[in-house]
C-alpha cells in the first residue's frame, strides 16, 4: 500500500471507523496507525493470518462504500484546498463545493 493510500485509509478510518465492527477497527487501525504486518496482528489477536486479511479487506470495502455514498472525505479535501485560496476565490470555491453536494 502506498503512503498516499495509507493516509487516505487512515482518514477514512477517522471519519467512518465507528461504523466498523470492533475487530475490523482494531485490524485496520493496527495496519494503518501502528504499521503492523498481517502476521503480527494475527499473533496479537490470536487468529489466523487469513482471518486478518479477510477482515482487513472487508473493512477497507466498508470504508470505501461509506465514502462513495457520503463523500465526507472528498468534501473535507475540497474545503481544505478552498481555504488556502484568497478571499473571493475561496468563497467562490466553497459555493461550488456546496452546489455539488
Amino acid at each position: 500500500m502506498s503512503i498516499e493510500q495509507n493516509v487516505k485509509l487512515g482518514m477514512l478510518l477517522d471519519i467512518y471507523g465507528e461504523f466498523l465492527s470492533q475487530k475490523q477497527y482494531d485490524i485496520i487501525s493496527n495496519t494503518v496507525n501502528n504499521d503492523m504486518s498481517l502476521s503480527e496482528i494475527a499473533n496479537t489477536l490470536n487468529i489466523s493470518r487469513s482471518a486478518v486479511l479477510d477482515a482487513l479487506n472487508a473493512a477497507k470495502r466498508k470504508l470505501n462504500e461509506f465514502e462513495s455514498k457520503l463523500k465526507v472525505y472528498k468534501i473535507k479535501k475540497a474545503l481544505e484546498r478552498a481555504v488556502n485560496l484568497d478571499g473571493d476565490l475561496c468563497k467562490q470555491q466553497i459555493k461550488k463545493i456546496l452546489e455539488e453536494f
